[in-house]
């Protein structure tokens, strides 16, 4: 595409092939997150009637005391966030103002990976990074929007939840 003629038809069907495998790949990531984040907070809260709660604010901590999910009501919105063992922030799903919907999963390093949003007239845009090239894919389905792209990458998409103090 550099040399300023359009790409083949070929390529641009085997990179959207590749695209939407990677979606179906994240969809199904989002869900077992989803799934596992309501197993985990049900469980927390039946079998420990004295879980901690803050406010409007509930935290699951492993048995080290480490904070492994987060799910509630905060200054931008309402959010499930979950954390890896190490503490890093790896996958957050929330409504922030505007009630605009968002998905982030990050890397192990906290850099988004994948995140899917609404923006507020309703458009979808999903975006694929990886952290090891220049490059992300973004599919949107925004008016007057190209559908895929891929271009190089902008500061990470704002994070809906925030790090509990501790």
């Amino acid at each position: 595409m550099t040399d300023g003629n359009p790409p083949e038809i070929g390529s641009l069907a085997f990179r959207l092939e590749l695209v939407e495998r990677r979606l179906h790949r994240v969809r199904i990531l989002a869900l077992l997150g989803f799934l596992l984040a309501a197993v985990v907070a049900g469980t927390a809260l039946a079998v420990k009637p004295s879980a901690i709660q803050e406010g409007r604010l509930w935290i699951a901590r492993d048995s080290a005391g480490r904070v492994r999910g987060i799910f509630g009501v905060t200054q931008d919105g309402v959010a499930l966030t979950m954390y890896d063992s190490t503490g890093q922030m790896r996958l957050d799903l929330g409504i922030a103002p505007g009630n605009v919907p968002g998905l982030i999963m990050l890397s192990k390093r906290g850099e988004p990976v994948a995140t899917l949003n609404l923006a507020r007239d309703g458009s979808p845009t999903l975006r694929l990074t990886n952290p090891a090239v220049p490059t992300r894919v973004e599919i949107s389905a925004a008016p007057g929007r190209e559908p895929v792209t891929a271009q190089r990458p902008t500061p990470p998409d704002t994070v809906i939840a925030r790090r509990p103090q501790r």
